[in-house]
């Protein structure tokens, strides 16, 4: 019996020796592997890794980042951003991906500071370059009471959020604008007026601006109001305007979408179901998490990143299902880093095998959601984009990372 068994097992080794073993005509130089991508990178050969990788339609997460990490290395933040990104598209929710995410949020910045000081260093031969499917959203002017002013900017991420859920647009980042108004010196108001939104449209290369303002009235009622103008000849093309309880905010902010969208010719009827559904959906109906959001986004515009994170954390707790809140929680680093620390922190990631860990914070439930339509500036030309984001100019970047919208969120835990 006993031989019997040592004869089966010989058998099945050479079986699987023989399974293993290069085919007739295929030599074992043939069956070698491509140069690993860490390998290259450990010998500062960064061109190899760029042709090597560049070359693949869809690159796997790990050459992603070495990728990223190769482009940084040459000095080409922008490609490098790109590179990230796909890596993080390709891995949601894994520690790896959270850690380059905050990375991503740093790099953004800069590249949007980087690009509205060249468009207006080219001003003048932006002439022409106007995308008319583009659409830029201003924060909206608070006209009330001063602790309701940060809604300002929660309200217009909402707003950019829901419109580039439509395919036929091209909505304009919000970190875009706010660097292009920081580089004009509007800041300190935070907002574009009806005289200064053509000239703001322009640069950004968008046909239309949006701007708009709020204010609370008398037992809790809001009243918000928007202008849409073309960048062109400064015409107004929609004034909307809606008023409600304060606590049906969430409301109010889907029929000021709907309003814009009718009023520059995508009114609802006109949206296929699955589009109108992305746009109608609500992202939180709990003013106290809208309103910690928003703050959120005010340290966040102020560079307080521990002071943001803690605003979106807030905002989690009040509301767990608030995933812009979410998002802005995980994309937020505690604080600011250099480039060379990013550069450590990405290698770190590469060395701990933390490309493809298990246990990812977000689990996909149901078919992925409309991605959506959000450029920088759109005006200074348009690259094809990976996956399905919209690149930004020749001058710019691709849009933040996004978390799928189609997942089942866990708890989060942050120390402050």
């Amino acid at each position: 019996m006993k031989k019997q068994l040592y004869s089966t097992a010989l058998f099945i080794t050479a079986l699987v020796s023989l399974l293993l073993s290069p085919t007739p005509g295929r030599s074992a130089e043939n069956t070698r592997s491509e140069p690993d991508v860490k390998h290259l990178y450990q010998e500062e050969r960064y061109e190899e890794i760029i042709q090597t990788v560049e070359g693949k339609e869809t690159p796997d997460p790990r050459e992603s980042l070495y990728l990223g990490l190769s482009y940084l290395r040459m000095g080409d933040q922008k490609r490098a951003i790109i590179a990230w990104q796909q890596y993080v598209q390709a891995n949601p929710g894994n520690e790896g991906s959270r850690e380059v995410s905050k990375y991503l949020t740093l790099l953004l910045q800069e590249e949007a500071k980087r690009t509205a000081r060249e468009i207006l260093q080219q001003e003048k031969q932006l002439t022409g370059k106007i995308d008319s499917k583009a659409i830029a959203v201003s924060p909206f002017q608070n006209l009330g009471q001063q602790t309701y002013t940060p809604l300002s900017k929660g309200l217009a991420e909402m707003i950019i959020t829901d419109l580039s859920k439509v395919k036929t647009l091209k909505v304009v980042e919000r970190i875009q604008l706010k660097a292009l108004l920081d580089e004009l010196k509007l800041s300190q108001s935070g907002l574009v007026d009806t005289q200064s939104a053509p000239r703001v449209g322009k640069l950004l290369g968008a046909g239309k601006i949006t701007t708009g303002s709020f204010l609370d009235l008398e037992q809790e009622k809001l009243r918000l109001d928007a202008s849409v103008t073309q960048t062109e000849n400064g015409k107004l093309i929609t004034n909307p305007e809606v008023h409600g309880a304060l606590p049906s905010f969430y409301q109010m902010e889907k029929e000021m979408v709907f309003k814009i969208l009718c009023g520059i010719g995508s009114c609802p009827e006109s949206l296929d179901s699955q589009t109108r559904a992305a746009v109608g959906a609500i992202h939180t109906r709990n003013f106290k998490a809208f309103r910690l959001y928003s703050q959120g986004l005010e340290y966040l515009d102020q560079v307080k990143y521990r002071e943001a994170s803690r605003s979106f954390f807030l905002a989690v707790e009040e509301d767990p299902e608030f995933e812009l809140a979410r998002k802005a929680l995980l994309d937020t680093p505690l604080f600011p880093l250099d480039l060379q620390a990013m550069i450590s922190g990405a290698e770190s990631i590469g060395d701990g095998g933390r490309l493809l860990a298990a246990g990812t914070l977000y689990a996909p439930q149901v078919p992925e959601p409309l991605s959506g339509n959000r450029v920088m500036a759109p005006g200074l030309g348009m690259l094809t984009p990976p996956a399905h984001q919209a690149l930004s100019p020749g001058l710019g970047v691709l849009t933040p990372p996004t978390v799928p919208s189609n997942t089942v969120p866990v708890q989060v835990h942050v120390q402050f």
